[in-house]
């Protein structure tokens, strides 16, 4: 559904900014005067923002064009996120695209277009100008350990402002100082912290969006004990497994479906052997062996009947062999599958219900520092200065935290010196 705005008078003069959904289903543009810029975002990473997007936090712009015509009737999916806010989703693909501030909970009184789904055609020399300024991060101080907060803090590059951050609202609250982490780093699990002693319900980590129409479980402290014993056994790990802790690998993802479908410039996934995922409570009796039972078990085609316990859970097929898992009541991005992986499923981090903190630390293993994965996605884009930022203050991260380099950045940095060596 596309949704022209009016043109102005003087075109070199803007930039064109873009919204459209992962299915283009649903398209916005509307013209940004140079004057206008940069746009303000904001990121939150309150727990409802966590669980009704996936990601760790929600980044959101006000919306500068025509909002009544274009966006209140576009037919875009409604769910109520809070008593005044609304989150408007592609119903089809699961793309959450933007706020909706309500008054007295009926009139729309402003619009916040998800960043993740924003793009800009430049009209005339820009060459300069910055697009979007990432103000600050609010409610940081739901995460408990800080969320992608603690890598987040120059997104506006060397030469911007350093991005705010503040425990609650928005000049309501306590800011922490530009030069300090919350909570300090001594207040965090170490490195080796896993749940392999963790007994009944505290080794099971809850996988939930906003609704809680989806409602799974991640045995994560059962997956930690059979993979030390398989490493025990001279036998080979997953490659998604920390051969030190046997935790699960956590990466920081730029790649431009996973950006569109979540609405975060830089996704956050962890990764699991289906085996290990069950329905809410640890219940494994009947949850699906691999990735195309799921699908097959959430499509229910010809006239299977559907577990009710899948909930809310919907898939969008991105690709021929690529599918996409959210919640068709509040939009959350939850799984992401691919048919030559059928054994394993990418786990949205946001989604995890940790009582560690937001980035559920004793369950993952974080790869801090090195590349972005896919990050050529985002080089030649707007965004690059992010990506750049992100990776610098990641690597920084790491190593404050004494954290070792990840196994996989390891192995490809010493295949990238063999050929160098064979050389010489």
């Amino acid at each position: 559904m596309s949704a022209p705005t009016s043109t102005p008078t003087d075109v070199a003069n803007t930039v064109t900014l873009k919204a459209q959904c992962l299915c283009r289903a649903h398209s916005f543009s509307t013209p940004v005067p140079f004057a206008s810029l940069p746009l303000k975002a904001s990121s939150c990473h309150c727990t409802s923002c966590r669980h009704v997007t996936g990601a760790l936090r929600s980044c959101d712009i006000p919306w500068p064009g025509p909002t009544t015509t274009d966006i209140a009737r576009s037919g875009l999916q409604r769910y109520a996120h809070s008593a005044r806010v609304n989150v408007l989703f592609c119903r089809q693909c699961g793309t959450g695209m933007f706020f909706e501030e309500v008054a007295d909970g009926e009139v729309p009184r402003r619009y916040g277009v998800f960043t993740g789904v924003v793009d800009f055609e430049v009209n005339g020399d820009a060459s300069g100008l910055r697009l979007v300024a990432y103000e600050d991060h609010i409610f940081v101080g739901d995460t408990l350990d800080g969320g992608s907060a603690a890598w987040l803090r120059s997104m506006n590059g060397d030469a911007g402002d350093r991005t705010r951050v503040w425990l609650g609202g928005r000049e309501k609250s306590q800011e922490v100082p530009a030069d300090a982490q919350w909570p300090p780093v001594s207040d965090l699990p170490a490195y080796a912290a896993d749940l392999k002693a963790a007994e009944g319900d505290k080794g099971i980590v809850p996988i939930r969006c906003h609704c809680r129409g989806v409602d799974f479980s991640l045995r994560a402290g059962q997956a930690q004990r059979e993979f030390a014993e398989l490493q025990q056994k001279g036998e080979k790990l997953p490659w998604i497994v920390d051969p030190v802790t046997h935790k699960l690998i956590g990466g920081l993802d730029g790649c431009n479906s996973c950006r569109i479908w979540s609405g975060s410039e830089v996704f956050n996934w962890t990764f699991s052997l289906v085996k290990h995922l069950s329905f809410a409570g640890g219940e494994s009796g009947g949850f699906p062996l691999d990735a195309a039972e799921l699908q097959a078990a959430v499509e229910a085609k010809d006239g299977r009947q559907r577990d009710p316990r899948f909930g809310t859970l919907a898939l969008y097929a991105s690709s021929p062999d690529v599918q996409r898992y959210f919640c068709s009541r509040c939009s959350a991005s939850v799984f992401y599958a691919v048919n030559d992986r059928p054994e394993l499923l990418d786990v949205a981090v946001g989604v995890l219900d940790s009582p560690d903190g937001a980035r559920a630390e004793r369950v993952i293993s974080w790869a801090f520092g090195g590349d972005v994965v896919w990050r050529s996605d985002m080089v030649g884009s707007w965004r690059e200065g992010l990506l750049h930022a992100v990776e610098k203050e990641s690597e920084q991260w790491r190593i404050e935290r004494g954290y070792p380099k990840n196994w996989l950045r390891v192995a490809s940095e010493q295949a990238a010196k063999k050929p160098e060596a064979e050389a010489k």
